[in-house]
């Protein structure tokens, strides 16, 4: 065999040897589109959009839970009118008081709840004062805490609800003390039949025994009949009246209301409770 066939022989079995060992390879051909290759799909948690959902739902609640400077001074107002509420502090100091902050608060925030609240009771409060005051028979403090009451909130309809029931305790107690000096007078009468002296009791003014029970308010009401026809008729006057120390308060009170004259008076320490006018 010459070397040229040889060689040609030697080529031939070169690669047929080399087409034998070459396998083909299927899954490194490269896909075409539409094919899906045979690998496992890794797929997205579901839990990202709803971590997502979460965190916009917590900001807006952290946008409404977020108060303006505005507001944070509004709340403070009305913290600060709830603490001197509490102390008792409802319209002095000036510079300190509960109605101050509430008005303020208001003057804020018009309609304001806590503010409007605060401010009915302040006025709740001094009418409750008004009350005890003038179930005490002190009148005066009563309308002076009604006073008080109409500055912080004048068209409170308590304030007048509250007035009325004092008017009207006061009258049934003047309404009481003057049926006691009826009733004493009555008796008086009735133990004297002399006629000329049932006409002298005219100028006689019976007067309940319990007077000085009374405020001072209904015991000048009780006293200016007495007064007004001491003044027309000048007269002096007798004061018949168990304690020497009542009787002379009750000459001292007429006295005063009697400036153009002065007003003699004589004194009889007995029980009949009673003041008289007599002829010169």
């Amino acid at each position: 065999m010459n070397k040229k066939l040889f060689s040609l022989l030697f080529s031939a079995l070169f690669l047929t040897a080399c087409q034998q060992n070459l396998a083909p390879v299927k899954d490194q051909e490269p896909l075409l589109e539409g094919d899906h290759a045979p690998t496992q799909q890794v797929e997205e948690p579901k839990t990202i959009e709803a971590a997502a959902d979460g965190k916009l739902e917590a900001k807006e609640k952290n946008k409404e839970k977020t108060i303006s400077a505005f507001e944070k001074i509004t709340l403070g107002l009305i913290e600060r009118g709830e603490q001197a509420l509490a102390a008792r502090r409802l319209l002095t100091p000036e510079e300190d008081n509960a109605n101050l902050y509430f008005q303020a608060a208001l003057g804020r925030d018009p309609g304001n709840f806590e503010a409007t609240q605060g401010i009915a009771n302040i006025v709740e409060l001094y009418g409750e004062w008004a009350w005890q005051a003038a179930q005490g028979r002190n009148y005066r403090q009563a309308s002076r805490y009604l006073e008080s009451a109409r500055s912080v909130n004048s068209q409170d309809p308590l304030i007048n609800e509250i007035d009325l029931r004092i008017q009207d305790l006061q009258q049934k107690r003047l309404d009481e003390a003057r049926h006691a000096a009826q009733q004493q007078k009555k008796k008086t009468l009735a133990a004297n039949d002399d006629q000329e002296q049932s006409k002298q009791q005219e100028n006689v003014y019976f007067l309940p025994k319990e007077l000085f029970s009374l405020s001072d308010d209904e015991v000048l009401e009780l006293l200016q009949p007495i007064i007004d026809k001491v003044n027309e008729q000048r007269a002096p006057i007798a004061i018949s009246w168990a304690k020497d120390k009542e009787a002379r308060l009750l000459y001292q009170i007429i006295n005063s209301r009697t400036p153009e004259f002065r007003l003699r008076a004589m004194i009889f320490h007995r029980t009949d409770y009673k003041i008289e006018l007599q002829q010169d």
